[in-house]
């Protein structure tokens, strides 16, 4: 990763440095699953969501391939709740969405259908946050954090910490760039969604640098979140094409609703335009994060 430059007040006590920021991950993450028990609410379904994947780069740093199994089964556990969200925050974004096609259409007439749609999803994520919640619960986030404490304090790191940062954002650019190739060639859906993922990985792997010192990893941070961005609003729309989708395949919707589903019809015509010319402006910001990235060569430089 030609260009990282390793600031001089970043190497002293590395190592502590990079435990102190996985203890701050993990008393946030902690925090959030337990107020995420008792709470439904969007922000803190997505803050439960986003630190569990920030603290899940971290092990992915510090307990690189091939993984011991503690550390297998306290990545698996972060997969766990996330997925167990995951559903409740599509509703959620979706429900943002038609909230704003709502707030900016000045036809009366156009809000019946947009109505009826977060009418059923907002029974639909009542269904979701229960389910959720009990399969929150089947985690024992005491013996999680014991676990996690044991494996630092106890296990220790394999490696320097400057060692397994540069091996991890290595891998993590490699990823990226090839999966950006993907999307170049083939730019659809799946191969999309996949950009968006690896570029979770890279972001939150270059922040946890950041943390370190490393100051010189920001323009490269900021290049990322641009080009997140228009990936989140890409994903959004697309769930939301889902959602129609499925709202207007009920059984005899279309039989007893013709008009509301031909409305549904042409907005996901309008909302399938709006996809097809981000792609162009995704293909646009990602190739200008590549090039301040650059290729994945040298890793971390020591000036």
């Amino acid at each position: 990763m030609s260009g990282i430059d390793q600031d001089t007040a970043a190497t002293q006590g590395s190592d502590k440095k990079l435990l102190s920021v996985t203890q701050r991950r993990l008393e946030k993450f902690v925090s959030l699953f337990a107020k995420v028990l008792v709470s439904d609410q969007p922000d803190t379904i997505h803050d439960t969501r986003v630190w569990s994947r920030r603290l899940q780069e971290v092990f992915r740093v510090l307990f690189p391939k091939p993984r011991v199994g503690k550390s297998r089964k306290l990545i698996r556990t972060l997969r766990q709740v996330r997925r167990a969200l995951g559903n409740c925050r599509n509703i959620d974004v979706t429900i943002d969405l038609i909230q704003d096609r709502l707030n900016t259409s000045t036809d009366s007439f156009a809000h019946e259908p947009w109505n009826l749609i977060r009418d059923y999803l907002l029974e639909k994520r009542a269904r979701q946050i229960a389910r959720a919640h009990e399969e929150l619960t089947r985690h024992d986030i005491i013996q999680f954090v014991t676990r996690t404490q044991h494996l630092l304090q106890v296990d220790g790191l394999e490696k320097e910490p400057e060692a397994l940062l540069k091996q991890s954002l290595e891998e993590a650019l490699t990823d990226w760039n090839e999966v950006l190739r993907d999307v170049q060639e083939t730019p659809q859906p799946e191969q999309i969604h996949g950009l968006r993922i690896a570029g979770k990985r890279l972001r939150y792997r270059t922040e946890l640098l950041a943390d370190l010192g490393h100051t010189s990893v920001k323009p490269r941070i900021k290049s990322l979140k641009r080009l997140q961005d228009e990936l989140g609003n890409w994903h959004d729309r697309y769930v939301l094409l889902q959602f129609i989708a499925e709202f207007i395949g009920r059984p005899d919707f279309l039989v007893d609703h013709p008009q509301t589903g031909r409305d549904l019809l042409a907005a996901m015509e309008r909302e399938r335009d709006k996809n097809a010319a981000a792609v162009s402006v995704i293909l646009r910001d990602a190739e200008k994060a590549r090039q301040v990235w650059g290729e994945p060569k040298t890793g971390i430089t020591q000036e």
